[in-house]
């Protein structure tokens, strides 16, 4: 019986040191919203979410996937089949500088872009590099380079843009 309450005294006092490690272990759920949209979900310890807010204060977005870049243009390798709208323009294939927007919206596509200037991208991105597949959406502004129109009767039309553009916002709407 005395082994017993001696045992027991013994695992008693190690509850303290237990308690304290873990207290060093605590961890956090972090969440980043940005008007209305969730950028950053995970858990992660006080350490690291304290690491974390010290970049964020310091400018470094990087660590959350978000990049700014400078540069002048988005260079862009885009295929896909759907539909695309130039307002006050005809969309045949051409080879220019298109100062107007062109809202694309494929059905079926692979889009490539490397960021430059300004963009917003909401798809796949590796480095500086985005990739959108599927079915996909944006807005290309100041597009400057060549653009085939691969017109079809009973399907919807093939479109190709090769080039940079000033601004580019693109959507994939899969993910």
């Amino acid at each position: 019986m005395k082994r017993l309450v001696v045992l027991l005294i013994a695992i008693m006092s190690l509850f303290p040191i237990l308690a304290d490690a873990s207290a060093k272990e605590e961890k956090v759920f972090v969440e980043i919203d940005f008007q209305g949209k969730k950028l950053f979900s995970k858990e992660i310890s006080s350490e690291d979410a304290q690491k974390l807010e010290e970049k964020i204060l310091r400018g470094d977005f990087a660590s959350l996937g978000i990049k700014f870049d400078i540069g002048m243009l988005n260079y862009i390798v885009s295929y896909g089949k759907g539909k695309i709208w130039m307002p006050l323009h005809t969309d045949r294939s051409f080879l220019r500088m298109v100062i107007f927007p062109i809202f694309f919206n494929y059905e079926k596509g692979l889009t490539l872009m490397k960021f430059g200037g300004s963009y917003f991208w909401k798809g796949k991105s590796i480095q500086d590099f985005g990739i959108m597949t599927g079915k996909q959406c944006g807005i290309i502004f100041g597009f400057m380079g060549l653009h085939v129109k691969i017109s079809h009767k009973l399907r919807p039309d093939t479109h190709i843009f090769i080039g940079g553009s000033a601004i580019a916002i693109g959507w994939n709407r899969l993910l």
